[in-house]
């Protein structure tokens, strides 16, 4: 290096300018300050929205009239536009929703565009149909849940909960609320059959006085230039009295009959859905605050906080009624982020330690300050003008993973800058040779990290995409890294001091011999334990060879003999315990309603016992639990534990999973703790024939069953209702009476019919005239029924129609054009995992069904979808980074053969990754695979250093195995740093007990172990195979020359 030549290039210039290094320093550090409070936090990664929904209303009566009439027509008619990949259609009697899922590259709002264009054009939708709406789903997280609740009436609850609602809407920062328990006011106007024929009156005669008494016309106005008044001749009845003074007959001696004569009037709520709501054992109406779009949810949460402070404050709540917030889902990143600063201070007092010890305090202090412009730096790039990230439950796993990643190449850098000043002197010129010497592997090092961290964030599929946000993460800190190691840290080396003086303060005499040791203790076993075994390998270079493949194949094996077990997604941990209920299609809410209780009274009995075997203190480790059904067939028990229980989410739902058995009349019991994505197991049938379907969907059902590790399983394929079919019989036909009148009096008498709609305060409140309750509880009921015919006589119902029991399907589900079954159940992945699973039913039950039901077509939804389509864009980038990383190390070996050579690491790095997973007893998952995907980019660095030092000895050497040797010994030193300041970064996160960390611990085992075991790799296999590799050289060196010398000497003597 000349005089001059040295000082030219970024590098020295930075060098020469620490006041540019420290701005440079500063500003990215102002930046990342600036956006951390800008950045938007989710508790977990939402889903980017891909479906649309179209909405069709149409009280056709029939299941099936609302397949043929708007859904197979809206499915026609979308089959030619692009982007879509999947088409699901429900009919009920009231309508259709059709969902169209888009193909994962394709914009949502374009496909809304051509759908909206195709649906539009339908002009042959039945006459009575409402017109289409189409939605676009949108990002959406819950946030908190508020839950009024006490010993009071529904209407209190109901109109605290309207106010709530008001004041929480009111707050910029909350966009969503919605009630749950909730139920619409309604005023029941009931009469019997025998008052209204005692005054020759029908349902139909009080209906039209309603609307004659109680009505809401348009004013007329009198105005002229001297007079403006407005004319009300009408005015809306609002309370029971009003409607029971409604005239609705006058009697021969000029008596009026009024509507309260007739009828009783109650000011109740909607029945034709029941509800139950609960919360700490009573009554309860509940407030879901919901984070939509773009929010963040912890100012979400915040506000709401806040608006309940002030509610307890200024004395909203009447006596006996209380307001608790629970299942506050802003707490779940909070506790992320203080387990990253936890672990992120930790592992940088390790890393700090590791290299104070083997090189210089001042090299450790700046090294360890490069991080924070690193992860300030990305917290600027997270934000939305550029990755558009959030903070979440896998970026800040990133940035933990990052820890031990990013000081690799700065560790390098000072490890080069810290060995020229000692041994060539203290100068600027020499901080400038020894990153110099370094900067190209380094920075060709970080860009294969860099390639396979990438290759990760653009992995494809809805939970590819989640798992895969934590490499985004690392790809923008490795990228800072390159600018910090190369440009910031020189600057701060320049005026290093590497000569160890003896000092007078006691701790620092005590630190400079603790170092003096550890270096004495480095040196010892460079020469002593690594000398030796590195040039016995050398010598016996084959046979190491055949001992690391051995042990290669061995390993590898593992995943296939069942020794380390495999579940692509792993479970999640929640943060609640979720009891969910379906019901026989012939159960009554009352059945419904007495099940939900029963497993309210399990969960006390549970939570009693688990106090009791632990020996607790604590009266109880449940801290919330809410009982909720909003259908008549359906609901669940939720349950949120204390943050300081004596037991874990694991062990209270794997007790109450074992202890509620089935009760009865349920059909579906699913106990479960983790988060709702996608279904563990997910089945879909389809065919042409409804017999075919149920029959198959039966016998997969009966297989299910039987498999211990399946429970929950849920299905549609009993989608019906009993039914009473009314008929009309040769006496009704010939009375007059149509099938028309006979279905409108038999609403009338026992739904209800909405004579009309009007507002109250917040609430719409629907006014319906039916008969009473009395009257209409048993199918007995129904045939003593009058019926009026068009001369107004009347008859009971047995007399005009006969009756028949059956079942109708109230549901038919479509996918894709075809007739659809579908079957979902939780599977317990610590009996047998969901691919596993599936890959059992493929092999056994499939082939089966196909033989026995020709024309079924069975998919596998669900988890099994998602691994598939991960699995295959997880090859697809791993094949590209693999492309990209052997070229990144050609360019600065200059060899075709070398790069091949180094990246034989990824393979037993690999290695390492599984016998990692088998001392921590876990389950290779997507994370694992995602761990060892960024080891490939990680464990050829340390390879690269080490074949680039003995490519520089290797013309000086007498021997090639001696230039090996050196080249292994002079690197080792940094080889052990890099690895060892990765591992413990990563430390902190493998031991790591919170519920939170574990199911991110197998992507930390993948590369923690694997680097370490990758490191062996580095100092022992790599120059065995450059030493395999100069041996292959000679023997085509020496074949060459005996073909090209053997000619001449055979002409010279043809014998």
């Amino acid at each position: 290096m000349t005089d001059q030549h040295w000082k030219k290039g970024i590098i020295p210039w930075f060098a020469n300018n620490p006041v540019a290094a420290n701005l440079l320093l500063a500003l990215v550090i102002g930046l990342g300050l600036m956006q951390a409070g800008d950045l938007r936090k989710e508790a977990f990664p939402s889903i980017e929205p891909d479906t649309l929904t179209i909405s069709v209303s149409y009280d056709s009566g029939s299941a099936r009239q609302s397949e043929e009439g708007l859904a197979i027509k809206i499915e026609e008619q979308l089959e030619e536009v692009n982007g879509i990949k999947d088409i699901t259609s429900s009919s009920t009697a009231s309508g259709a929703t059709v969902t169209v899922e888009k193909k994962s590259d394709y914009d949502l709002d374009v496909l809304l565009r051509d759908v909206k264009n195709k649906v539009d054009a339908i002009s042959t939708f039945p006459a009575s149909a409402k017109s289409p709406v189409i939605e676009k789903a949108e990002r959406e997280e819950h946030s908190l849940w508020l839950q009024l609740h006490g010993d009071t009436d529904r209407h209190t609850l109901q109109q605290l909960a309207e106010e709530l609602k008001s004041d929480l809407l009111a707050n910029a920062d909350i966009s969503r609320v919605s009630k749950s328990g909730w139920l619409d006011p309604m005023m029941a106007i009931e009469t019997d059959e025998g008052r209204l024929q005692a005054y020759g009156l029908s349902l139909t005669d009080v209906e039209d006085a309603i609307n004659q008494g109680s009505s809401s016309t348009m004013t007329a106005v009198l105005k002229s230039e001297q007079v403006y008044l407005q004319l009300k001749a009408s005015q809306q009845a609002y309370l029971k009295e009003e409607f029971a003074a409604i005239p609705l007959v006058t009697s021969g001696d000029g008596v009026i009959v009024s509507l309260g004569d007739v009828a009783s009037i109650n000011d109740t709520y909607d029945d034709d859905t029941s509800v139950l709501s609960r919360f700490a054992g009573e009554n309860s109406v509940g407030l879901q605050v919901i984070t939509t779009g773009m929010d963040d949810i912890t100012e979400t949460v915040e506000a709401a906080r806040k608006v309940v402070e002030q509610w307890h404050s200024n004395g909203n709540l009447p006596q006996g009624v209380e307001l608790t917030s629970w299942y506050d889902r802003s707490g779940f990143i909070s506790e992320r982020l203080d387990l990253l600063i936890s672990n992120a201070l930790t592992g940088i007092v390790m890393v700090f330690v590791l290299l104070a010890l083997f090189l210089n305090l001042t090299v450790a202090f700046w090294v360890s300050m490069g991080l924070p412009f690193i992860f300030f730096g990305t917290l600027y790039f997270m934000g939305d003008r550029f990755a558009g990230l959030s903070l979440n439950e896998f970026t800040t796993f990133g940035f933990i993973m990052a820890l031990g990643i990013v000081v690799d190449d700065a560790v390098v850098v000072g490890e080069s800058v810290y060995t020229v000043r000692k041994q060539e002197g203290d100068t600027l010129r020499n901080t400038i040779r020894g990153t110099l010497r370094v900067a190209v592997p380094t920075l060709f090092g970080v860009f294969t990290t860099v390639v396979a961290f990438y290759s990760l964030s653009n992995l494809s599929g809805k939970l590819g995409q989640i798992y895969a946000q934590f490499a985004a993460v690392v790809t923008i800190c490795l990228l800072l890294s390159i600018v910090e190691s190369k440009l910031i840290l020189p600057a701060h080396l320049a005026h290093l001091d590497t000569h160890r003086r003896t000092s007078r303060n006691i701790f620092l005499e005590a630190w400079r011999r603790t170092q003096h040791g550890a270096d004495s203790g480095l040196q010892w076993f460079n020469e002593r334990i690594y000398k030796p075994i590195i040039e016995w390998a050398l010598a016996y270079r084959y046979a190491v060879l055949v001992l690391f493949a051995a042990m290669f194949a061995l390993v590898i094996a593992m995943p296939f003999t069942g020794a380390v077990r495999t579940s692509f997604f792993p479970d999640i941990p929640g943060d609640t315990i979720r009891a969910e209920i379906t019901m026989e299609t012939d159960a009554s809410f009352g059945l419904t309603h007495s099940a939900l209780l029963l497993l309210e009274q399990k969960a006390h009995k549970i939570d009693e016992q688990l106090i009791a075997d632990a020996g607790a203190e604590a009266e109880t480790g449940i801290a919330n639990l809410q009982v909720l059904a909003e259908s008549d067939q359906s609901g669940k028990v939720t349950v949120e534990l204390t943050p300081d229980s004596p037991y874990d989410i694991i062990t209270f739902s794997r007790l109450w999973k074992q202890q509620s058995g089935t009760p009865e009349g349920v059909r579906t019991l699913s106990i479960a703790s983790r988060p709702e994505m996608v279904d563990a197991l997910r089945i879909e049938l389809r065919a042409s024939d409804d017999g075919l379907l149920t029959a198959a969907g039966r016998d997969i059902k009966e297989q299910l069953t039987n498999i211990p590790a399946v429970s929950g399983i849920e299905d549609n394929i009993e989608a019906s209702q009993p039914r009473l079919f009314l008929e009309l019989n040769a006496q009704g036909k010939a009375l007059g009476v149509s099938m028309d009148s006979l279905a409108q009096q038999v609403l009338q008498a026992f739904s209800g019919q909405v004579v009309q709609r009007f507002q109250r305060s917040n609430d719409e409140v629907e006014v319906k005239v039916r008969y009473p309750e009395n009257a209409r509880e048993n199918p007995i009921d129904v045939l003593n029924a009058s019926i009026r015919t068009d001369d107004g006589i009347v008859l009971p119902l047995s007399t005009v129609a006969t009756t028949t029991y059956g079942y109708d399907r109230d549901t038919i589900t479509r996918i894709d054009g075809k007739r659809a079954l579908y079957l979902s159940a939780d599977v317990d992945k610590d009996i047998l995992s969901a691919s596993e699973l599936v890959a059992s039913l493929q092999k056994e039950l499939v082939p089966a069904l196909k033989r026995q039901y020709p024309g079924l077509d069975i998919s596998f939804a669900g988890e099994a979808e998602q691994q598939a389509e991960t699995q295959t864009s997880m090859v697809h980038v791993f094949m590209i980074a693999m492309l990209v990383i052997y070229m990144l190390l050609a360019i600065p070996l200059k060899s075709y053969i070398q790069p091949v050579l180094i990246m034989t690491a990824i393979p037993f790095g690999i290695v390492g990754a599984i016998l990692g997973h088998w001392v921590n007893d876990l389950s290779i998952s997507i994370l694992s695979l995602n761990g060892i995907i960024a080891l490939s980019g990680v464990v050829v660095n340390d390879s690269l250093l080490l074949v680039s030092r003995y490519n520089e000895l290797k013309p000086d050497a007498d021997h090639q195995l001696e230039a090996i040797s050196k080249a292994c010994r002079s690197r080792l030193r940094a080889v052990l740093l890099t690895s060892f300041t990765t591992f413990a970064g990563l430390a902190p996160l493998l031991s790591e007990t919170s519920a939170q960390a574990q199911f991110l611990i197998p992507a930390a085992v993948a590369l923690g172990y694997g680097i370490m075991f990758a490191t062996v790799i580095t100092l022992i296999l790599i120059p065995v195979l450059v030493a395999i590799q100069h041996d292959v050289v000679e023997r085509f060196t020496e074949i060459r020359h005996w073909f090209t010398v053997n000619p001449d000497k055979q002409e010279a003597d043809p014998c």
